[in-house]
């Protein structure tokens, strides 16, 4: 995952709205619109915007079912996420500065 691709997702879920719907997500297979938009707090046009931009950094796509769309996590971009930040994590080496003031 590239450093763009790793800001653009890092962006998409840095809102608690959008955690939260991905944590909705998590919980089956598919959802309704319907389900999530019961599910917060928060009026249906803005849990639309946080779905557009959940859509746009590829974590969630749509799928048209009769007048509803069925959304899903897609597959890929969180995991590719954890691995990026994990190799952050465990590959930096020790900062010369830190190890001078222990």
């Amino acid at each position: 995952m590239d450093d763009d691709r790793i800001a653009l997702v890092a962006r998409a879920l840095g809102h608690p709205a959008r955690v939260r719907i991905l944590r909705l997500l998590t919980a089956q297979e598919s959802c309704m619109g319907g389900e999530i938009f019961c599910q917060l707090p928060l009026a249906q046009s803005t849990v639309s915007q946080h779905l557009r931009i959940l859509k746009e950094a590829g974590i969630v796509h749509a799928t048209p079912h009769g007048t509803s769309m069925v959304y899903c996590i897609a597959e890929g971009p969180l995991s590719e996420l954890a691995q990026a930040v994990e190799g952050l994590a465990t590959e930096r080496p020790l900062c010369a500065a830190r190890e001078e003031s222990e």
